[in-house]
């Protein structure tokens, strides 16, 4: 069953077509670079100037009004949260900020410019690498783990209609197995990365059909630059230095929210649950929650230390730890006084409820897969299919190694 509703996105990107025409635009694309400026294109325009105004890579914020609360607030909020240790335990401090200090555009367009280069030559050394930390011995293991991992989210964020639209959760798998296999964006243009037979334009045709208007344009670059920026950060470390420099966080909190590509998670339960139509802070601040709240619990459960990119790592580590969970209580508050529907408050603070149940989670305490029970292995195959990966990817999947990056 396909849930059929109008877009619940607000009607602010510069590209006016179709989300297949979107695509085909993308596809076209020679290098990464090139990629990122037509999915930037596409979403603000040829009058962006690619700095911290920019809507695509950064996120300024608006004034924020109060109105009638939707859903209740957070028992954990500002004035819980100086009775728990999370994230070092000094509380909430008033006052963080919420700007960005640097600018995303020559430091992504820099690192892209390498492995273009980089790449002229072929392949990269990292590309289908395994990222999981868990040994997994096949792509299709990965894989079929991944999709079992969409289908924990979506009930964790909508209750019993996990399962209520199917392309919904192929999408949440697709934005998912990034994580966990290092895939070069241009081949999730081109036709030739699939999971269970199927590639990123087959989605796109499926929310074509299924009336997904702006929203499948909307999810459609969100999830090119969670692909772009992810690359990123795996082929180097220097990202995330240059983002953790100061003891202010919001921008490593951005870059975060888009690498795990929850703006568009958002976007899918809004969908799913019926809640549109949603404002763009809705929809970031929800976004941006999720991912710190999904930090926050893993870092009580010592997963989030076991992670490659540590949003609050850096020179004043303490520090940032506070700034992250008090952005965390800021928007968590901001959503809930601001009228944002229940769907999405939950959302945001859903990361203390998945990262306790999943598997995922689970599995990366432990350092090891666990088996996929026969219920879920007969819903994957209703949902996905037979057979996880093809020979391609069989081929090309590897463990990682230690010198797999473009730089240092």
């Amino acid at each position: 069953m396909t849930v059929s509703v109008p877009p619940v996105c607000p009607d602010i990107l510069a590209f006016r077509g179709s989300t297949l025409a979107a695509f085909d635009e993308l596809a076209q694309a020679r290098t990464l670079r090139e990629l990122l400026r037509t999915a930037h294109r596409l979403w603000c325009g040829p009058s962006c100037p690619q700095d911290v105004t920019c809507p695509f890579l950064h996120y300024r914020r608006a004034r924020v009004e109060p109105t009638r609360p939707q859903a209740v607030r957070s028992r954990y909020n500002r004035d819980t949260a100086h009775l728990f240790t999370l994230m070092g335990g000094d509380g909430y401090t008033a006052g963080t900020p919420k700007t960005h200090e640097v600018d995303g555009w020559p430091l992504l367009e820099r690192v892209l410019a390498e492995v273009d280069i980089a790449r002229s030559g072929g392949r990269l050394a990292l590309d289908y690498t395994d990222w999981t930390k868990k040994g997994d011995p096949t792509p299709a293991r990965t894989v079929s783990s991944v999709c079992r991992d969409a289908l924990q989210w979506m009930a964790c964020w909508c209750g019993e209609r996990y399962a209520a639209d199917s392309t919904a959760v192929r999408y949440i798998a697709l934005t998912t197995v990034v994580d966990d296999i290092c895939v070069p964006p241009l081949d999730l243009l081109d036709g030739s990365f699939r999971i269970y037979g199927r590639c990123a334009r087959d989605l796109v045709e499926a929310m074509e059909r299924e009336g997904w208007g702006r929203d499948g344009t909307h999810v459609l670059l969100s999830l090119v630059r969670q692909y772009l920026m992810q690359y990123a950060e795996k082929v180097s470390a220097g990202v995330h230095a240059e983002l953790s420099r100061s003891a202010e966080v919001w921008d490593s909190v951005v870059y975060r929210t888009h690498t795990a590509n929850t703006y568009a998670a958002a976007v899918v339960i809004a969908r799913v649950t019926g809640c549109g139509p949603l404002t763009t802070g809705w929809i970031m601040d929800s976004a941006i929650c999720d991912a710190i709240s999904m930090d926050l619990c893993k870092s009580a459960t010592q997963v989030y230390q076991q992670d490659d990119h540590q949003p609050t790592r850096g020179p004043l580590e303490a520090m940032r730890h506070i700034g992250y969970h008090s952005a965390y209580l800021d928007l968590m508050d901001d959503l809930v006084y601001t009228g944002a529907p229940e769907p999405l408050v939950h959302f945001g603070r859903a990361g203390f409820l998945f990262v306790q149940l999943q598997d995922r989670y689970q599995e990366r305490a432990a350092g090891r897969r666990f088996p996929i029970r026969p219920a879920m292995a007969r819903l994957l195959r209703s949902l996905f299919g037979d057979a996880p990966t093809d020979t391609r990817l069989d081929k090309l999947f590897h463990p990682r190694g230690r010198s797999d990056s473009v730089r240092d």
